[in-house]
């Protein structure tokens, strides 16, 4: 009688570490976000200037892969992968300016070469997944304290999928990327495109300005400026709006979706539509709250 083997898992601390953690802190970052007690990170604010199918595609397809193969690539043994995940690595630090995170780079690929040794490999694991976590992130984000959770959650999750790839494959771990980032992605879409779509207007001594949210599949529209008094934004982002007035600066806050804007100066009224006009009407109306 033929005696089936049972597969014998490895590392299996990552899951035990990874999946409590990545659960957890998403969950308290989703709840502190709800309740507006975050501050909106980088990794947030990229969703200002939204274009739903680079979103998807980029999100989805594009992240999964690519994040993958250069993260997780050194951990399935084959020497060709390692070499193109040191240079994957490095190239998102430079893509992406993150040049902070250079140490990090250094001492994981330090860690790995001396894997064979006093357990390197095991730390390397846990620097990979903290660089993973932090390329999403920019320097000031580590002085936000409501980053945090976020960071410790997607660390968490690379610890997962770390695992995937010692005991599965790295196609295990493309399809888990690939499964987080689709719920994640299309849960926001959902509950955007269920959003109060109604026209609202406020009103300051000198501007009116009436917005509403549109559908993040309307086709892009264009924008209006008369100088000084008045503009008009059909299926825009808030980003497009704000590099018109404040080429300089960009959104701390996130401003997620399409809309439709008019914002006129009032008769008798000589104050200059600029940047910090724009801002002011932007805090009246309650866009972030709603």
């Amino acid at each position: 009688m033929e005696i089936v083997k049972k597969k014998t898992y490895k590392e299996n601390y990552l899951l035990k570490i990874g999946i409590p953690t990545f659960i957890c802190f998403t969950l308290l970052a989703i709840i502190l976000d709800h309740f507006k007690i975050t501050d909106a990170s980088s990794r947030e604010t990229r969703f200002n200037d939204v274009n739903v199918i680079v979103m998807i595609l980029g999100g989805v397809l594009f992240a999964p892969v690519s994040e993958e193969l250069f993260f997780r690539g050194a951990f399935t043994g084959k020497k060709y992968l390692k070499y193109i995940s040191y240079f994957g690595i490095s190239f998102f630090v430079i893509m992406e300016q993150s040049y902070f995170l250079i140490p990090l780079v250094i001492l994981f690929i330090i860690l790995f070469e001396l894997r064979l040794k006093n357990n390197f490999q095991k730390y390397s694991y846990f620097v990979n997944a903290l660089l993973f976590s932090l390329m999403h992130y920019k320097f000031y984000d580590l002085f936000n304290i409501s980053s945090y959770p976020s960071i410790i959650g997607t660390a968490g999750l690379a610890l997962v999928l770390i695992w995937l790839v010692l005991n599965v494959g790295l196609w295990a771990s493309m399809l888990a990327h690939f499964f987080v980032n689709g719920t994640l992605i299309f849960t926001a879409i959902i509950g955007y495109e269920s959003s109060d779509k109604t026209l609202k207007k406020i009103e300051t001594n000198d501007f009116v300005m009436t917005y509403q949210y549109v559908s993040l599949f309307e086709s892009d529209g264009q924008l209006e400026f008369s100088r000084n008094k008045e503009v008009k934004a059909v299926n825009t982002s808030i980003d497009n709006i704000n590099k018109l007035f404040c080429p300089d600066t960009k959104l701390k806050e996130l401003y997620f979706g399409k809309f439709n804007i008019t914002i006129k100066r009032k008769q008798g009224s000589t104050k200059k539509l600029d940047c910090q006009t724009f801002h002011e009407l932007l805090k009246k109306s309650n866009i972030l709250e709603e």
